[in-house]
């Protein structure tokens, strides 16, 4: 679950509005009347950097339509940790795209792509816009994913993620177990009492699909779908835990 934009820092909204934009970090601090250095240290140098200079805030109020006292208050802020944007995307891929078919489809190069995978780099604004258009992701949650990654990766202590946000990035590896017992040829027993969160009765899905076109359906949801059916079935296994 994304972190709303009441909540997003300074940093975040700016590469937030960046990646609207199309543009690379470059352009978008020459937008601003900004060196790329000075716009690189906004964003990934938090508690490093000197005060913004009531231009430059003026400025980035107008991008971003706020006041400058608003600006101020996110420049303090800081984004929550968690996962890193490489490992992300990795989970985003999975099971829906190679590395050769991303790089196709979004027109980044395969050493850039690497490089992302790697967690050697993160994407600029422009290249982050079309992995979200392509994945279906939420553009603002990743601006944050990248923001947060870079400052950790530069010694900088981010807060935890709220507890909704940990929920919502339990790993699919987990799932396993549970999709073993989702078989077609499990007792009808078996499966959960309560109906899933949509409202379709559980016995009908495991009557109409086997469990590899269960877990293919579940792959082309949206992220925040996948999650919410996650943390879903980990409720149900709590309870048959206890």
């Amino acid at each position: 679950m994304s972190t709303p934009d009441q909540e997003m820092p300074l940093a975040v909204l700016l590469f937030h509005a960046a990646m609207q934009r199309r543009m690379s970090l470059a352009d978008f601090a020459a937008n601003l009347h900004l060196s790329v250095a000075t716009l690189r240290s906004y964003l990934f140098e938090a508690g490093k950097r000197s005060r913004i200079r009531n231009k430059t805030v003026e400025q980035m109020a107008k991008v971003l339509h706020m006041s400058p006292d608003e600006v101020r208050e996110r420049a303090e802020l800081l984004p929550c940790g968690g996962q890193t944007f490489s490992e992300w995307l990795k989970q985003q891929m999975q099971g829906r795209f190679t590395r050769a078919r991303l790089c196709a489809e979004t027109k980044i190069s395969d050493s850039a792509m690497k490089n992302y995978l790697n967690g050697h780099t993160t994407p600029d604004p422009d290249n982050a816009m079309k992995l979200a258009e392509v994945l279906g992701a939420d553009p603002l949650e990743m601006a944050r994913l990248i923001v947060a990654t870079e400052l950790s990766q530069r010694g900088v202590t981010l807060p935890p993620p709220p507890p909704t946000t940990v929920a919502a990035e339990v790993s699919p590896a987990p799932a396993q177990p549970v999709e073993a017992k989702v078989s077609a040829s499990a007792p009808v027993s078996e499966a959960p009492a309560t109906p899933p969160a949509d409202g379709l009765n559980a016995e009908a899905i495991i009557t109409a699909y086997s469990e590899q076109r269960l877990l293919n359906l579940w792959r082309r949801l949206h992220p925040q779908g996948r999650r919410a059916t996650l943390t879903y079935i980990a409720s149900l296994l709590a309870e048959e835990l206890l």
